[in-house]
This record gives structure tokens, C-alpha cells and sequence, in this order.
């Protein structure tokens, strides 16, 4: 494999998986929020996923070019939350959007209330962090907000360029992208996630990239999902035998991160049951200790979500 200079970024670190394959993992002080994918196909450039801001997207549209050479063809939105669409806008007019038809319904119809609830908040936080920062009780609680101030700022000067931009193409199973180089599928197996999620293959490499169908060291979010589901889609993706995986959120990936995803959804699973058996209430089934095989991982508030969202799916009907 010959291996390009990698850019330098705010945003993102690059790696190269394979000769013309590249991933980008979020750094966590810059603005895409999620990771994103670039696939050289040989005459066409793909990219997986446009992150939470017009900011990192355009960056990730900009590297693109200058690793392939060329103009976006291709981008895929794995699922309809805003850290993986916001940066759709970024996008030239003859690039390409695809998702699966349930996404593309969820993004007509919650995306536009998001962006505009988003531009609401953003305001209002720094705002507040400003307020705080000027009573705060040590030199580095003062320092922590300013840093949210300035992040704050960030995300609010991209203001101008986040506005909604819808798919142009969907499919409903899977959807072939043929290129000089290579052929990759972009596949859903149904809803787990959310309510429908598509992940990308690269059957000759053996990589995957996941969406949010997988977290590395990081509580997935499962208040929009379907976690039975979700396991069996887990299951179809362990038998694809990928040797690499990018997940939506955290550091790269193997099949042993695949299991402890599946770990952690059983484990939630039988939390929230045992807690319901107890009399429990939702917030008591927040209020428990993640399982201890997730020390250290990130997301801790996805924890509580999930267990109130748990709470609620398995009442009686």
C-alpha cells in the first residue's frame, strides 16, 4: 500500500485502512461529532456519512479531493440523526446523496424542526457558559466554560451554511457502487440504531463501515432504535467477517468491539427487565451503574437515555 501525506485537522484523524480507503476519527474538541469514511472507487470519490457540522463536512469534502483527485460523486448517509446529515449541505449540487427510503422520510420530516431547534440552542449555551464562566469557583472551572464559549462560537459560525439538504437517491436493500478500482455496497438490514440504518461494505478489503450500528468505547444511543433488532443486525454483520470496522463513534474497530456492543445491549436489556420486575420507574432504571465492562467508555448520558427508553419499551402493551 502506498500510503499518502494524511492532512493535519481540527476535525478529524485520518487513517488509511487500505490503498485508497480512508477513515476519519473525530477528534473530540472539533465539530464533526461523528466518523466518517473516503472511498477512492478509481473514477468515482465516495464518502461515508457528513457528520454534525458544514464545517467538518467541507473539510472532509476538501481532503477528499486532494487525496483522489477529483470531486465527490457519492455520499451515503448511514441514518437520520444530525451528527451524520448536518453536513449534507456542504455538498456540491451534482454530488450525489444516498440513503434508504425510511431515512430519507425521517430526514424530510424531522430534519428541517432539528436544524432550526439547533439554531435556537447554540445561542442560548453560550450564553449561558459566558455567565458561568464569570462565577466560577476556580481558575479551571473558568477556563472549561470559556473553552465551551469558544466552541460554542464555532458551531454557531457555521450558522450560514446549515440548512437542510435532502437525499437524492434511495434504495430499500442495497445499492452497488462500481468504480475502476473497486465495487462496494452500501446495505441495510433494517432498523436497530434507528429506524433504518445502512452501513458500507468493501467485501475484497473485508471493511465496514457501521454508522451507529457500532460504538467503540462509547454508549450507543438506543432511545430511537429497536434493540432486538439491532442484535440480529450485529449477527449479519459479524458473518460479512470484516477485518476492520469504523464505527459512528470512537477509535477503529474489530469484531471483538461487535460483541461488546452485543454484550452491552443484552446487558441493558436485562437491567431494564430486572428493574420492571422489581417495580422500578424510569428513572430508577437511569439511575443504575453502568454494566462494569464499560469503565471508562464514553457517552455516560447515553446510558441513562437508553435505560428510560428501555423502561418504556418493555411495558405490558
Amino acid at each position: 500500500m502506498t500510503s499518502k501525506l494524511l492532512p493535519q485537522s481540527e476535525h478529524f484523524t485520518y487513517h488509511e485502512l487500505a490503498e485508497g480507503v480512508w477513515a476519519a476519527i473525530v477528534i473530540p474538541t472539533g465539530l464533526a461529532a461523528s466518523n466518517s469514511g473516503i472511498v477512492d472507487l478509481g473514477d468515482r470519490t465516495l464518502i461515508f456519512d457528513t457528520t454534525f457540522s458544514p464545517a467538518s463536512a467541507a473539510e472532509l469534502r476538501n481532503v477528499a479531493e486532494s487525496l483522489t483527485g477529483r470531486p465527490v460523486d457519492y455520499v451515503l448517509n448511514s441514518h437520520w440523526h444530525r451528527d451524520h446529515v448536518f453536513g449534507n449541505a456542504a455538498f456540491a449540487p451534482e454530488t450525489e446523496i444516498y440513503a434508504t427510503a425510511r431515512t430519507s422520510e425521517i430526514i424530510a420530516e424531522k430534519t428541517e424542526a432539528d436544524i432550526v431547534e439547533f439554531k435556537q440552542h447554540w445561542p442560548n449555551q453560550l450564553k449561558e457558559w459566558a455567565e458561568s464562566a464569570k462565577t466560577a469557583k476556580d481558575e479551571t472551572e473558568q477556563l472549561d466554560f470559556e473553552d465551551g464559549v469558544r466552541f460554542a462560537q464555532s458551531i454557531i459560525d457555521t450558522f450560514p451554511q446549515l440548512e437542510l439538504r435532502l437525499p437524492d437517491h434511495i434504495f430499500t436493500d442495497r445499492v452497488e457502487f462500481k468504480g475502476t478500482k473497486r465495487t462496494v455496497e452500501f446495505v441495510t438490514f433494517g432498523g436497530g440504531h434507528t429506524d433504518s440504518d445502512a452501513f458500507l461494505h468493501l467485501p475484497i478489503e473485508k471493511i465496514i463501515f457501521t454508522g451507529d450500528l457500532l460504538a467503540t468505547k462509547f454508549q450507543p444511543g438506543m432511545s430511537s432504535g429497536h434493540p432486538h433488532e439491532w442484535l440480529n443486525i450485529l449477527a449479519k454483520i459479524k458473518a460479512l467477517d470484516p477485518i476492520q470496522l469504523v464505527s459512528g463513534h470512537g477509535e477503529l474497530a474489530t469484531l471483538a468491539d461487535v460483541e461488546l456492543i452485543e454484550q452491552y445491549i443484552n446487558a441493558l436489556l436485562q437491567m431494564a427487565k430486572q428493574n420492571q420486575h422489581a417495580g422500578g420507574t424510569a428513572e430508577s432504571a437511569a439511575a443504575l451503574q453502568p454494566p462494569a465492562f464499560t469503565d471508562g467508555w464514553n457517552n455516560s448520558e447515553g446510558f441513562e437515555l437508553s435505560m428510560k427508553f428501555l423502561h418504556e419499551l418493555l411495558q405490558p402493551k
